[in-house]
């Protein structure tokens, strides 16, 4: 891929999907935090926006037999609370409770396409200016790749990149019908649209404040 740097995780079921639909969920990024690395200011550069020189050289990544841009697969095993969090969610509509087993029915990636830096133990969000067209064209890229019928956009810091700012929107009315969660994309080298669907971040207080407005139309779109 020429824009991608990181290889989505795609679930053994993905295939199959959730009620027969391909469903992608994409965050926003991935973190570095290993400061006394030798590559650590180049890797996580803010202005560079590229971490592929170091794909198989990392340390942590070597020490561990693994390389960089298979991170998103790495996210997946590790299990960190939002990625438990949403599992939790998609357990009922999958009809399976462990969570491998749940993961196993859809594909992950983030939409960032490097490392961004971080202090240990410190939160560091995601920024406008982390972004670039590179991240969006990976990010059709994938789309073109694994042919998804639902994406789930966790959080906001991309959205209006993919939704309201891209030539490939064919249906802007749907955002305000369905309070901004839905609209659907017509991406070359896709046959079928393809419904993006944007709730809270499962990170975020208001996943469970607003779970109930997101089902609601997850719903929807499982049954387009």
């Amino acid at each position: 891929m020429k824009n991608r740097f990181f290889n989505p995780f795609v679930g053994s079921n993905y295939t199959k999907g959730i009620l027969n639909k391909r469903v992608l969920v994409v965050g926003a990024s991935f973190y570095c935090d290993q400061q006394a690395c030798p590559y650590f200011k180049r890797c996580t550069d803010v202005e560079r926006k590229d971490s592929s020189e170091f794909d198989s050289i990392c340390p942590a990544y070597q020490a561990c037999g693994g390389t960089l841009h298979d991170e998103p697969s790495n996210a997946i095993s590790d299990g960190l609370p939002t990625y438990q969090r949403f599992a939790s969610y998609l357990s009922s509509k999958v009809n399976k409770r462990e969570y491998a087993e749940v993961w196993s029915y859809v594909a992950f990636t983030n939409y960032v396409q490097f490392f961004l830096p971080a202090e240990p133990g410190r939160y560091r969000e995601t920024r406008p200016s982390d972004l670039s067209e590179r991240d969006f064209e990976a990010f059709n890229e994938t789309l073109r790749e694994l042919q998804p019928h639902i994406v789930v956009i966790w959080g906001c810091v991309f959205n209006s990149r993919v939704r309201e700012q891209n030539a490939y929107l064919i249906d802007r009315s749907e955002l305000e019908r369905t309070e901004w969660y839905i609209c659907h994309l017509q991406v070359p080298g896709v046959s079928h649209p393809i419904a993006i669907i944007n709730p809270y971040h499962p990170s975020s207080p208001a996943w469970n404040n607003k779970m109930v407005d997101f089902d609601r139309y997850f719903r929807e779109v499982l049954k387009e």
